[in-house]
């Protein structure tokens, strides 16, 4: 399934994550490689706040409330926190946010933050349908408060402040699942939903939902309306479904890609027009992409999660791990990738300076994980030309 993508990164049952990029490479020219911080749970997207304050989505490790064999636990785990990127020290800022955690798939909670104006927006996983039935008989104590807020959050694009404090604006990911039950020729699975990425801008915020398909505009009296819908890929690939899971604004034009390796460009019109990313032989430089930005001079910068073909697989021979990158896509159509060598990298966001800040090691939770990659939990590296 991927409906949990990025966690499907989380991706193999083995539930759980890798931690800090070493041995990081580039090709000449490339920007330079630093790490920044270590010590996340799950990192995804990060984001700087108006203030100039890093802040990163975290998106957890589940819980203790479980159903069909302990695999398939949810809990509030899931946090946003501030991060100084001259000392690496993070602190929480929203804390008790929506985790949830399921073999074969991973870990998801929150996963996309974004600003614009003055506000601040990040998007919870899932949507609260599938938690329709659970029952706290034989579960843990605190089972009645992590279901209640569990069901109250899951699917919310919300908005918080510098402060802490934080509000629901819209129910995406409920009206998402009601949506793919209506439309099912935009997946190969079952309706589901997984509000993944989000972008502000004055006129709206648009959510990319990987479980439907869907990038959805969001207004400011919490009005959705999907936007567009991308089918599924040819039979065979994997992702079995499109899964976009980044959105970016490039003058005007909203840009969106997936974790089936693709480049969409919105142009106004329902169904996207697929953006090429190659290099000078014609080659794709994305694979399995799960993070976008742009700057003002209309480049676009890709974090291709995993470079090699299929399931990111953490361990063993066929390990993806180290296989990831961030790739540029210059205002004149020319793509290269200005780092390589990166353990599952996820979300990007832009300095004032031009820098850019990546997660990576985002399906190592903080503690707890089996693979020498995940020691140090999940961590953000910086880039510089």
């Amino acid at each position: 399934m991927k409906r949990f993508v990025p966690l499907i990164l989380g991706l193999a049952s083995l539930a759980a994550g890798l931690a800090f990029a070493t041995g990081a490479s580039s090709a000449a020219g490339a920007w330079t490689v630093s790490p920044v911080a270590s010590g996340l749970d799950s990192p995804r997207g990060p984001v700087f706040a108006p203030n100039g304050t890093l802040l990163v989505a975290e998106s957890g490790h589940g819980g203790d409330v479980c159903i069909n064999g302990m695999t398939f636990c949810v809990g509030l785990s899931s946090q946003i926190s501030k991060v100084d990127p001259t000392t690496g020290a993070h602190t929480p800022l929203v804390k008790g946010l929506y985790s949830r955690s399921v073999a074969m798939e991973g870990v998801t909670g929150v996963d996309g933050l974004s600003a614009n104006g003055g506000q601040l927006f990040g998007v919870v996983t899932s949507y609260p349908q599938e938690l329709t039935g659970w029952s706290c008989a034989g579960q843990p104590a605190d089972c009645a408060t992590v279901l209640a807020a569990a069901r109250a959050q899951a699917g919310q694009l919300i908005t918080f402040t510098p402060a802490g404090t934080m509000k629901s604006v819209a129910g995406v990911g409920g009206h998402d699942y009601d949506w793919a039950g209506r439309n099912p020729s935009y997946s190969r699975e079952p309706p589901n939903a997984n509000p993944y990425a989000v972008v502000a801008s004055p006129g709206g915020v648009v959510v990319a939902d990987a479980g439907a398909n869907t990038l959805d505009h969001v207004a400011a009296n919490g009005q959705i309306t999907v936007a567009s819908a991308i089918a599924p890929p040819p039979p065979g690939s994997f992702p079995a479904d499109t899964v976009p899971t980044c959105v970016t604004i490039v003058r005007g034009n909203l840009y969106a890609a997936s974790l089936s390796g693709h480049l969409w460009k919105r142009g106004g019109s329902f169904t996207p027009t697929e953006i090429a990313v190659a290099d000078a032989s014609g080659k794709s430089l994305i694979h399995h992409v799960t993070g976008c930005t742009s700057d003002q001079q209309g480049n676009i910068y890709l974090v291709d999660m995993w470079g090699t073909p299929g399931r990111p697989i953490p361990a063993g021979p066929a390990s993806a791990a180290g296989s990831g990158s961030v790739v540029e896509l210059a205002a004149n159509g020319t793509a290269s990738v200005l780092a390589g060598g990166l353990t599952f990298p996820n979300g990007i966001a832009r300095a004032k300076d031009g820098s850019l800040y990546i997660s990576t090691n985002s399906i190592c939770t903080a503690t707890g994980t089996p693979f020498p990659y995940c020691a140090k939990g999940g961590g953000i590296i910086r880039l510089r030309p």
